[in-house]
């Protein structure tokens, strides 16, 4: 069943596939860790922003790892920050937390404000217009303070055999697709949505547009073998994460 992104996250089913307390993985532990240890002459990071927020399953392992002084968390879901708000009590970080139900453009104009921004669980995959990214990254780098670092996660055209081999023939008609190479139907629970699945190229080439430097890019293939430990791509999804600075 096809169905809008918006539509997508407003939907029970959707919201309960979300709804969990998330510990932060070794590799997001590696990106948080990272973003302090460049913003480290700034002293601590206290003001996160988070995009893409969901139901806040990343927010208190955020909040555990920083113990920041305030977390504004958005995402474009009234029903997604509804149940954000029930769980922020539950897990006693609504203290420190806001929540708001907007996209990026809101945050324009709010020069720098914030200590670190994070793009996780592949929220740009569902943002399948490269311009509405771009004002993702843009923004971000506007809010930013000098020094502070945006992080994420977004899906890989390189993964699973099927996958890969399916990005790989799109690329061959790229001089006709350009930016669309990078464009599947995704989704889940029966729906299907469109979305942008990411080469390291492309990503580097985006952030890099919006003004950013210092970027560095990892497949989870990738990140992983330089922690000398095994990944099979063709069993997983193969994330790419990253992490980069404001000059």
């Amino acid at each position: 069943m096809k169905i809008e992104n918006k539509d997508f996250w407003e939907n029970d089913q959707i919201i309960c596939t979300q709804d969990i307390q998330k510990k932060a993985s070794d590799f997001e532990l590696f990106m948080f860790q990272e973003a302090q240890k460049r913003y480290n002459n700034n002293g601590k990071i206290k003001e996160i922003k988070i995009f893409g927020c969901g139901t806040g399953r990343e927010i208190a392992a955020i909040a555990k790892f920083y113990n920041p002084e305030r977390i504004v968390a958005s995402d474009i879901s009234e029903n997604m920050i509804s149940k954000c708000r029930t769980n922020i009590v539950e897990w006693e970080v609504d203290a420190i937390t806001e929540t708001q139900v907007s996209d990026a453009v809101l945050y324009q104009g709010s020069k720098n404000t914030f200590d670190l921004v994070t793009l996780l669980n592949s929220m740009l995959t569902y943002v399948p217009k490269r311009i509405d990214r771009l004002t993702i990254f843009k923004t971000s780098l506007e809010i930013l303070k000098p020094n502070a670092s945006i992080i994420g996660t977004v899906h890989n055209q390189v993964g699973t055999s099927v996958k890969t081999i399916y990005f790989k023939i799109r690329s061959f008609f790229s001089p006709f697709l350009g930016e669309t190479v990078g464009n599947r139907t995704t989704g889940f629970k029966g729906f299907k949505v469109p979305g942008y699945y990411y080469t390291k190229k492309v990503l580097n080439r985006d952030l890099e547009l919006a003004g950013f430097n210092n970027i560095e890019i990892y497949s989870l293939e990738e990140y992983y073998l330089k922690n000398n430990q095994t990944y099979n791509r063709k069993l997983g999804y193969n994330n790419l994460i990253f992490i980069a600075t404001k000059p």
